[in-house]
């Protein structure tokens, strides 16, 4: 096991559950390379739990957010995420664009976790140690058939949190993806509730997505001028 993932290693000695998600998790798929990534880490640890693992290996966390069940910190000049398998409640009515859920449920296990996450791709737990995946959205599947897949109701997800729509666009370009029917008619639909979102909030994705290759870069600018959305930085 690689020593940039010694963290998860950690929290599983000291009796917790814990696996790599995103970047890290598609790359073991993908059998890609692990460099110059920051690495997510999801856990049955609560907040101060991890606190406590992080402190017996000498290390302070910069970030502490109790509701939310994060925690982050800087090893080896790399930056960590751990948070706390969690169950996202959103207004069901949508009557204006939060982009945060109303309550927050922790859990034990990943299964409830992985439904709050966007895609099926984003919602593998790999265990670096066994080289396990934990998947039960089968987006282990759907990363190596090259699909792009929300969680859930597409629609729903999007007025969740517009974000996720420039973020279906910079993964089907960087991972090399197409689109699932249901993703593409649900972007037309309403992608352009983008610019509902502060331009502060834009500015991360939209510099994801200007970072792409050349071809890449114009043919996801080409998608939202389709999906309503005004390209900016």
């Amino acid at each position: 096991m690689e020593n940039r993932f010694a963290p998860v290693l950690w929290l599983q000695e000291a009796g917790f559950k814990a696996y790599l998600v995103g970047n890290q998790s598609r790359n073991a798929v993908l059998g890609q390379s692990f460099e110059n990534q920051d690495i997510d880490i999801a856990t049955s640890a609560l907040p101060k739990e991890i606190e406590r693992v992080l402190l017996e290996h000498d290390l302070v966390p910069i970030r502490v957010d109790n509701k939310f069940g994060v925690v982050g910190f800087v090893w080896q000049g790399i930056d960590y995420e751990i948070t706390t398998f969690r169950q996202d409640i959103y207004d069901p009515q949508f009557n204006h664009i939060r982009r945060t859920p109303i309550d927050i449920i922790f859990h034990k296990d990943p299964t409830k976790d992985a439904l709050r996450r966007d895609f099926t791709i984003n919602a593998i737990y790999w265990n670096p140690k066994t080289n396990h995946f934990t998947d039960p959205l089968s987006g282990k599947k759907d990363l190596e058939e090259k699909v792009l897949k929300f969680i859930g109701d597409p629609d729903i997800r999007i007025k969740e949190d517009p974000i996720r729509a420039l973020r279906a666009v910079r993964f089907k370009y960087s991972l090399g993806l197409k689109y699932h029917p249901s993703v593409w008619k649900a972007l037309i639909k309403y992608g352009r509730l983008v610019h509902k979102l502060q331009p502060s909030s834009l500015k991360k994705e939209f510099t994801k997505i200007q970072n792409l290759s050349l071809k890449d870069y114009q043919s996801a600018k080409e998608d939202m001028r389709k999906m309503g959305v005004v390209w900016r930085v």
